[in-house]
């Protein structure tokens, strides 16, 4: 009897990190299949342009400082477009649509 529960715990034991990936890579599957890909670019051509590609027009840019507060809010007006900032160096956090990226602006 102990070393058919002793068999049965081991069996357990070994399985557990099997089923445990196997849900793992289920939800990393599900999570992007419900994620739109998008073929939009977001490009620091230099420290003051952003190229930005492939947008709808009409989406928003928003930048963000690295504590959360909106800097700069500008609707795009095609779907390629350049856009001139003055922000002083350090970090940013871009959004657009749901698509948010940190950039560094040395």
């Amino acid at each position: 009897m102990k070393v058919l529960l002793h068999a049965i715990f081991v069996t357990i034991l070994l399985l557990s990190p099997s089923l445990a990936w196997a849900q793992n890579e289920q939800k990393e599957q599900k999570a992007a299949k419900e994620q739109p890909a998008t073929g939009i670019l977001l490009t620091l051509l230099t420290d003051n342009e952003i190229q930005i590609q492939n947008a709808e027009p009409g989406m928003q840019l928003e930048v963000y400082s690295i504590v959360g507060v909106r800097l700069i809010s500008v609707t795009l007006d095609s779907s390629d477009k350049i856009i001139r900032t003055n922000l002083p160096k350090g970090y940013y956090i871009f959004k657009i649509g749901n698509i948010v990226r940190k950039v560094i602006i040395k």
